[in-house]
């Protein structure tokens, strides 16, 4: 019968020291990859900013649109459908959700579309110095971003040339008061 022997201390200590520096490597491997991708980047512009200002703004965004509301009628056209008044709920919705809807579905489509807003007071006169700055995105990617600037009297074309998930999100400034809009759609 063999006597089994310790392993030898040096032995021992040259393997953790291997696995310590080999763990440490890996560690120092992960944060150069992720440094050298996009992650983290705020790229994502919702509201024509970015998603630190929205999110520690939040609550103004949600006082200047009632305060727009209130005092005006905004019906934003997009094609066919239209959509009255300002909304930011769309931004809690996954992608997803617009397969399930009934409406805001199907809004974009292949080609030429046609955005138009129309503004009133609550006595029905045309406001005509309202601006309107608005981005049409894809869900997933910014490639092919279309950036729209114009009175509320004027239409604004834009073509698409992808089918898939979008989202029109922007701004409607009136008086110098400015309220936010974000709508999840799709283009067939």
């Amino acid at each position: 019968m063999t006597e089994k022997k310790p392993m030898n201390k040096w032995l021992l200590y040259t393997i953790f020291v291997a696995k310590f520096l080999s763990g440490l490597g890996l560690i120092f491997w992960t944060v150069y990859m992720t440094m050298q991708s996009d992650v983290g980047q705020d790229n994502d512009n919702a509201f024509l900013s970015t998603y630190h200002n929205i999110d520690d703004n939040y609550n103004n965004i949600v006082i200047a649109n009632a305060r727009l509301n209130s005092k005006y009628l905004i019906t934003f056209n997009l094609n066919d459908e239209s959509i009255i008044g300002l909304s930011h709920k769309d931004v809690f919705l996954a992608q997803r959700a617009i397969a399930k809807r009934t409406v805001r579905k199907n809004i974009l489509k292949l080609g030429e579309n046609i955005f138009s807003v129309n503004i009133t007071d609550k006595n029905g006169k045309i406001v005509e110095n309202a601006d309107i700055k608005m981005l049409v995105t894809m869900a997933t990617n910014h490639t092919y971003d279309k950036n729209l600037e114009f009175k509320n009297t004027n239409l604004g074309k834009f073509n698409l040339q992808n089918i898939g998930y979008w989202n029109i999100t922007g701004t409607v400034t009136i008086e110098g008061e400015e309220g936010y809009f974000f709508i999840k759609t799709n283009a067939k």
